[in-house]
């Protein structure tokens, strides 16, 4: 798999997931593994009356993680921008 690209899957029904993208790292002058980002979609499912999420797996941590509350967590951008962003109106 090529390192530093983004890659871009559609899942076909019946998954969990119903897009996923991925990117692994790979520092050039370290003997290091490839650290591996994937943000995910969550597939629509008729029995469930909530919508699609989007969560991230990052390096070192086990559960998906919604990117919401990651954005938080990091303090990248302010709660405003992050509702701007998540909330399609």
């Amino acid at each position: 798999m090529a390192f530093n690209i983004v890659l871009v899957f559609h899942r076909k029904p019946p998954t969990k997931y119903s897009w996923s993208a991925e990117i692994r790292s790979a520092n050039e002058n370290s003997g290091k593994p490839p650290q591996q980002f994937c943000v995910r979609l969550s597939a629509k499912s008729k029995s469930s009356f909530k919508g699609q999420t989007i969560k991230a797996t990052i390096p070192m941590v086990r559960e998906d993680i919604p990117v919401a509350i990651l954005l938080r967590a990091l303090d990248v951008i302010p709660d405003k921008s992050i509702q701007d962003l998540m909330i399609y109106d």
